[in-house]
């Protein structure tokens, strides 16, 4: 009793046949998604990052001043630059403290505007990751379900939302001189 003859053989070799052919078209699948996925995240990151080729002169000045052409950099900061540039013990510093250590350690009156520079470039990443945090929490408290916030409201929560301040609530309580509510 032979079940499926010849026939039967056919289809078994056909759906063996037909396997690899399938995961091929599964793996291309994947694999475009993949680079669709990708394209997006570089595209992101560029249009993300790409003041910072604006900046990109500022930027390698504060992160390795030793390094930098003093005559490619501002003219109010050249001297300065040479200065720090020609300064053996600074060299050091540079390499042993981090580098918010390291321009905070830097002479007041001998290298004003290196100090300015310095605390510029810093506050770009701080107030970049605020914002970004603001916004977050706006998102939040707007929500679909809470869209008929007034702009004065919302203001007062995201002031509350965002601040590093906590409050003493038993000497608030204490304050307020009654413990318990009247009926």
């Amino acid at each position: 009793m032979r079940r499926g003859g010849a026939s039967g053989l056919h289809q078994t070799e056909d759906k063996e046949s037909t396997r690899p052919r399938r995961c091929l078209t599964d793996l291309s699948a994947k694999k475009e998604k993949y680079a669709s996925v990708i394209t997006s995240l570089m595209t992101e990151f560029n249009q993300r990052f790409q003041d910072f080729s604006v900046i990109e002169k500022q930027i390698k000045l504060f992160s390795t001043p030793f390094l930098v052409d003093a005559e490619e950099v501002e003219e109010s900061l050249q001297l300065e630059l040479i200065e720090m540039q020609c300064d053996d013990s600074l060299k050091s510093q540079h390499q042993l403290l981090s580098l918010p250590d390291f321009c905070q350690s830097l002479d007041h009156a001998k290298f004003p505007l290196m100090r300015r520079h310095a605390k510029r470039m810093m506050s770009l990443f701080g107030s970049t990751y605020i914002c970004e945090q603001t916004f977050s929490l706006l998102n939040q408290n707007k929500s679909r379900l809470r869209s008929r916030m007034t702009d004065s409201h919302l203001c007062e929560v995201l002031r509350v939302s965002t601040t590093k301040l906590s409050p003493d609530i038993p000497a608030i309580l204490q304050s307020k001189g009654q413990h318990h509510c009247s009926h």
